[in-house]
């Protein structure tokens, strides 16, 4: 049991608090809960988003934060009418979609990915059932 009753804390790194906040806050809808010289808080439902500052990012090759949503592909439309770019990965084929939405084999669910202005890659998804 040890850590499963505790609430979850998750990281993403930024070079520009307001760059991060305007994207984070304004974008994607998360509300701030506070921002000091430590860090840009946010609330994603049940997990709180800490932004630190650091004088430079090196953006991870792999997803480092995800929002599971009921529709992916209404939130990617909702979320591109607001500017965000969804990435397109060749290795999909023709099982990712013009819009970005990766559809897997067998057709469970679904999964779109989208970067920060600091290069980190977040995902939007939904299962089956």
């Amino acid at each position: 049991m040890m850590l499963a009753g505790c609430d979850a804390v998750a990281f993403v790194a930024t070079t520009d608090y307001d760059r991060a906040r305007a994207f984070y806050e304004g974008v994607l809808g998360l509300p701030v809960r506070s921002q000091d010289q430590f860090a840009l808080v946010l609330q994603a439902k049940g997990v709180k988003l800490r932004v630190v500052k650091l004088a430079s990012v090196t953006p991870s090759p792999h997803t480092v934060f995800g929002f599971e949503v009921a529709d992916v592909r209404a939130m990617v439309l909702a979320l591109k009418a607001k500017g965000v770019v969804f990435e397109i990965y060749e290795m999909f084929g023709e099982a990712q979609d013009a819009d970005g939405v990766w559809t897997p084999p067998g057709g469970s669910g679904a999964v779109a990915w989208f970067k920060d202005p600091d290069g980190n890659l977040l995902s939007i998804s939904c299962s089956a059932g």
